[in-house]
């Protein structure tokens, strides 16, 4: 006797096999996010209130903030996101925080252009952050953290 569950149960299995490496991406990513969540954080606050409390221009006090951030990202990257063989991570570091300069020029004409089209610093600084972040998520699995890259 043959149960049917058995012929519905072998294109579940091949299906799940094929969606496995995009499940394992998104887990990444959301793993990612996590850090970049924190980056976030420490950008949007320390943006705001440098920018704010002190008169600091948006793009300067986004630049002091992310000089902070970039390190404190890189190390959940390392230790989280990343896990594996932690030679050369020095390389790593060095590739990171020039991406951090890439990422911040990108956030800081994009929030140039938000500003100038009237948009509330806040709501601008979040869009931006959120658009750059895809952005790095990519280059940051691609050229940073790939296993080989050491």
């Amino acid at each position: 006797m043959h149960w049917p569950i058995a012929h519905v149960t072998a294109p579940f299995s091949s299906t799940m096999a094929a969606l496995t490496p995009y499940i394992s991406l998104a887990k990444r990513f959301l793993t990612f996010g996590g850090g970049s969540l924190i980056g976030a954080v420490i950008d949007y606050v320390a943006t705001l209130l440098l920018s704010s409390l002190m008169g600091v221009s948006p793009s300067v006090a986004l630049a002091l903030s992310m000089a902070v951030s970039a390190s404190v990202v890189f190390a959940y990257h390392e230790k989280i996101t990343f896990p594996g063989s932690k030679a050369g991570w020095q390389r790593r570091y060095i590739r990171f925080l020039l991406l951090a300069v890439v990422v911040f020029a990108l956030r800081a004409l994009l929030l140039h252009a938000f500003v100038l089209a009237d948009v509330p610093l806040p709501i601008a600084l979040a869009v931006v952050i959120v658009i750059v972040s895809v952005f790095n998520f990519a280059v940051s699995s691609m050229l940073i953290f790939l296993k080989g890259s050491e």
